[in-house]
């Protein structure tokens, strides 16, 4: 029943087909119609041998031919056609066809399915139209756009177009290179968005007048993805739709930045200038090569008149406004940034209302497009209140690892050094409390049970010790090491008369630090004490002592001949509480331990070098900027 439906529909087709067939013969185009379930052609227009080669009745003979006129390297383009169909979708497809004389035509097939009511497909009709021509028009045009492309690629111009918004909507390459980026990231960025302040003013002003039509010569600075100024001439007209409409602007760009060169250098003052006084938050000093001050910002003048008690001067040696053993330091600076280093560091100076002010300096070199030295711009930045926050995080977290390892140090001198005492307090008061002692016992029990509580109390005092040594007391200044080391030697002379220690010290390096002088002298003195008192029997002691100065630290060595002590066996234990290597020398096992607290406390580290036999060397390092004085 299905069947002879769909025969019956497609009958009713085929009594129309002749009426439009005569219309169908007489124009270019090969209409059909297919059945589909026959798989036949029921139709197909005369002007088939016109395109194909082929007649009607050879298509109407074989329903296998279209695919064989299909270009193999095509076939993949028709080949899922019968599914598509059979959905109810049109196909529209273009292909090449091998004609029977063996030529090669471009064609357009549009095909549309017929279903019955169960939407099943019956049959479909088509049209395929030769586009040979239509295509050889595009590969023409393809062509030629690509030459176009070519010589707009390869041109020594820059080619620069923007809409009626000012967006780029096409660069060539050589603009794209001029100003450092790629042609994709210049594709949709405004026109100003590669100007600095002032070229953008300038370039507002061109662009009104670029609107009502002027054609123009302009020499227009721009800015490279680096930051770098670059000057061009540009030849730019405008660009207006047939209603005249304008739709944007064309330019022919050329990079004139060494014309400008000198115009530049002319006016490198001025515009330094103006980049300072837009950024008015900031101090800026700009400093010629020969490192006198050519000019100045206002912030720049109250800073130096707060904290220098001296206006800034123009023509005045920079020099000047630097303590005078600051200054090695801040040439290294300057040498630095003519080498192209980026220069950044971070000061503190106290305030005339007695609190710490920080600020961040940065020294940059001013260089020309041949990479010479024009001069230098020296900054000045406060930072105090992002800079107390830091300070009190990171304080805080060292508190908090601080009070972690002071427990468990006091976990361990608890555990082992108040244990034993009190256990004996324990077990001797437990004693006393029997009626029937001799008296002479109960003597012995209350003269032990007064040793146990003095040891406690030792401990006591001790962890006191400790406490105070965890806490940072007292002003900073400059500590001089020479009189450090003479001091505490008629010290030593004094209580020990130690006529034969041997001092060496040479502090030409570095003679002082900025720091808490009593740390300072706890340090020097239980590190020359140590090595006095644990001196090799017959050998005077020789204690050489030197300062180094590092590129961002300072140092401090302590070397002797004494006994020395096996790192090996002792070295995680060397700086621990109340560990003793020596046992034939009096002492309690807390001056290394004291020493690292101290140093820490101030910032520093200290590590050991020794030898059994051949004597010991602390090495202690402080970053350069946490022991320097204020600028």
């Amino acid at each position: 029943m299905s069947v002879s439906i769909q025969s019956t529909s497609i009958q009713k087709h085929e009594d129309f087909y002749p009426e439009l067939m005569a219309f169908f013969n007489a124009i270019d185009e090969v209409f059909f119609a297919t059945d589909f379930i026959d798989s036949r052609v029921v139709r197909i227009s005369d002007s088939c041998e016109k395109l194909f080669g082929y007649k009607a009745d050879d298509f109407l003979a074989d329903v296998q031919l279209w695919l064989k006129l299909v270009h193999p390297e095509d076939r993949h383009i028709v080949a899922n056609q019968n599914d598509l169909l059979q959905n109810g979708e049109m196909v529209n497809t273009r292909y090449r066809i091998i004609r029977s004389d063996d030529t090669i035509r471009w064609v357009e097939k549009k095909i549309t399915p017929l279903l019955d009511e169960a939407g099943n497909l019956i049959s479909y009709n088509g049209v395929i139209r030769d586009i040979t021509e239509r295509k050889q028009e595009e590969e023409e045009h393809r062509k030629s756009e690509a030459m176009y492309r070519r010589i707009v690629e390869t041109a020594q111009e820059g080619i620069w177009t923007i809409d009626e918004n000012e967006k780029t909507n096409f660069v060539n390459k050589k603009i794209a290179e001029i100003l450092g980026y790629t042609q994709q990231e210049m594709l949709g960025k405004g026109l100003y968005d590669f100007m600095d302040e002032e070229g953008k003013a300038y370039a507002i002003t061109c662009m009104e007048r670029r609107r009502a039509g002027a054609k123009e010569k302009l020499d227009i600075r721009y800015v490279t993805k680096d930051g770098n100024n670059v000057w061009t001439n540009i030849s730019a007209n405008p660009i207006f739709d047939e209603a005249g409409n304008y739709k944007g602007a064309l330019a022919m760009i050329t990079d004139i930045t060494d014309r400008k060169a000198d115009e530049k250098a002319l006016k490198k003052s001025e515009a330094n200038l103006r980049t300072i006084f837009n950024n008015s938050d900031t101090a800026y000093i700009l400093i010629d090569t020969k490192l006198r001050i050519v000019s100045f910002n206002t912030l720049a003048q109250k800073f130096s008149e707060y904290n220098n008690n001296m206006p800034l001067e123009v023509n005045k040696y920079v020099k000047n406004y630097f303590q005078l053993d600051r200054w090695p330091i801040i040439q290294q600076y300057i040498d630095q940034a003519t080498n192209g280093e980026p220069v950044g560091y971070e000061i503190n100076l106290p305030g005339k209302d007695g609190n710490i002010r920080w600020y961040y300096v940065r020294w940059v070199s001013v260089k020309n497009n041949e990479g010479k030295n024009w001069g230098f711009i020296l900054t000045n930045k406060d930072i105090t209140e992002a800079k107390n926050a830091a300070l009190e995080r990171e304080r805080i977290i060292a508190d908090l690892i601080q009070h972690n390892n002071d427990l468990k140090q006091f976990t361990y001198i608890v555990s082992h050094n108040l244990r034993a005492p009190v256990a004996n307090i324990i077990g001797l008061t437990d004693i006393l409390v029997e009626d029937d002692l001799d008296a002479n016992v109960r003597q012995e029990i209350t003269n032990r049970l007064s040793i146990s509580i003095k040891n406690i109390d030792v401990v006591i005092k001790d962890l006191n010790h400790i406490l105070q040594a965890r806490a940072i007391n007292g002003n900073k200044e400059d500590v001089y090491f020479e009189k450090l080391v003479k001091s505490i030697k008629a010290s030593v002379y004094n209580a020990d008369q130690n006529d034969d220690v041997q001092f060496n010290y040479s502090f030409d390096e570095v003679g002082s630090i900025f720091t808490i002088r009593s740390y300072a002298y706890s340090i020097f003195y239980n590190l020359i004490s140590n090595s006095i008192k644990y001196c090799r029997p017959g050998v005077p002691p020789i204690i050489n002592i030197s300062s180094h100065k590092l590129a961002d630290k300072i140092e401090l060595r302590f070397k002797d001949n004494c006994k020395g002590i096996d790192l090996k066996k002792n070295g995680n234990q060397v700086f621990g509480l109340y560990k003793r290597f020596d046992t034939s020398t009096e002492g309690k096992g807390m001056g290394l331990f004291m020493v690292k607290t101290q140093v820490e406390a101030l910032g520093g580290t200290i590590n050991i070098n020794s030898k059994p036999g051949e004597g010991t060397e602390f090495i202690i390092q402080f970053d350069l900027q946490s022991v320097l004085p204020p600028m």
